[in-house]
């Protein structure tokens, strides 16, 4: 058990800095905009890094539930996957995230979902919007979140 809860810790912590790396580079690609609304272009630029963002958050969410649960289903396991990591599971593991961020998390499942099935040329920018200036907040909030996970993890190991 001490390995497997190791190798979580670690490829929380390769997520984690994988994020910061993406996080700074939205914030480099933003401040070129100078406040102006993104063309088309710069919108898919924009949704990349969003999508990118919660695909790392749910790879985050698969190992946890590979490491204690090891049951995913595959029918709307998206969905069920989110909604997972907010519940306590007695015995098991505490909830890993709280209420608040499960919201935010959910409406970057939403946009990601769109994203990845767009078929029309223009993204919905007030849609997109929506999602984007709400990233710094999530981001925070994620990181404050899983970093008391890994304390959880790592008292589990003393």
């Amino acid at each position: 058990m001490k390995e497997k809860l190791e190798l979580l810790i670690a490829n929380i912590r390769d997520d984690l800095n994988i994020i910061g790396k993406m996080k700074a580079e939205y914030d480099i690609f933003i401040q070129g905009l100078g406040g102006k609304t993104p063309d088309n272009f710069q919108k898919a630029v924009i949704g990349y890094y969003l999508h990118n963002f919660y695909n790392a958050c749910e790879n985050i969410f698969l190992n946890i539930a590979k490491a204690f649960e090891n049951n995913i289903d595959p029918q709307e396991w998206h969905k069920s996957i989110l909604k997972r990591m907010k519940l306590e599971i007695d015995g098991i593991r505490p909830r890993i995230i709280s209420d608040i961020l499960y919201r935010y998390l959910d409406e970057f499942r939403a946009f990601r979902h769109i994203f990845r099935h767009i078929y029309s040329y223009e993204l919905d920018w007030e849609k997109e919007k929506i999602v984007a200036d709400r990233f710094n907040e999530t981001v925070l909030l994620f990181n404050k979140e899983l970093g008391e996970y890994i304390i959880f993890l790592k008292n589990l190991l003393q």
